[in-house]
């Protein structure tokens, strides 16, 4: 799970899919380097203005292709860090894990939230339940029993809580959740060294 950011364009996302996926994977062989993963990523962001998709969005979509240039390009799985963590799929985040089709909205019926990009009063453009739909999918997969690990990737201190409670969730299984914070995100909490893993 990822939150996003950078700039415009698909290389610019080709070049954010590599640096998500390397750390990852970096992470994943320090921690059990004897063990093969399939990786899910799923990306959160302000992916819709309305019920238009962004341009990051549609630059991410693009990214999927890894090498335009090349007609035997595998896709998604050329991003894989390592011979045994291939990459499966992407997701949006702006399509609820947990939520019902019924309420899927826009043209193709294949969102949940419209409008995460959006003017405050003032005019200036920011993003609108992000950290929400994260933390809420984080802890839909934290309830399901299927033996994955949940690895976040971000930069924003609001994610900590949901971190927090998917380890309670996942305690007393083999299933293990970790934060990989971006940037200068301060939590000052000595007893969660181990849950935070900063960059």
């Amino acid at each position: 799970m990822s939150r996003a950011g950078g700039g415009e364009g698909a290389e610019v996302a080709r070049r954010a899919l590599k640096i998500i996926c390397r750390r990852v994977g970096k992470w994943l062989h320090g921690e059990a380097k004897d063990e093969a993963f399939f990786l899910f990523l799923r990306v959160y962001h302000g992916w819709r203005k309305g019920f238009q998709p962004t341009g990051r969005r549609m630059a991410l979509e693009a990214a999927r292709v890894y090498n335009p240039d090349n007609p035997e390009d595998r896709g998604l799985s050329e991003y894989s860090p390592r011979p045994s963590q291939v990459l499966r799929e992407l997701e949006f985040g702006d399509r609820l894990l947990g939520a019902r089709d019924v309420r899927l909205c826009g043209v193709r019926r294949d969102h949940h939230l419209p409008s995460t990009f959006q003017k405050n009063p003032a005019g200036v453009l920011g993003e609108k339940m992000v950290d929400t739909a994260l933390v809420s999918d984080l802890l839909y997969l934290a309830f399901e029993d299927d033996g994955s690990w949940l690895v976040v990737v971000g930069q924003d201190a609001d994610l900590v809580p949901g971190v927090l409670t998917a380890e309670g969730l996942l305690h007393g299984t083999n299933r293990r959740v970790i934060f990989l914070a971006r940037g200068g995100i301060n939590n000052s909490n000595p007893m969660m060294t181990e849950l935070i893993c900063r960059r």
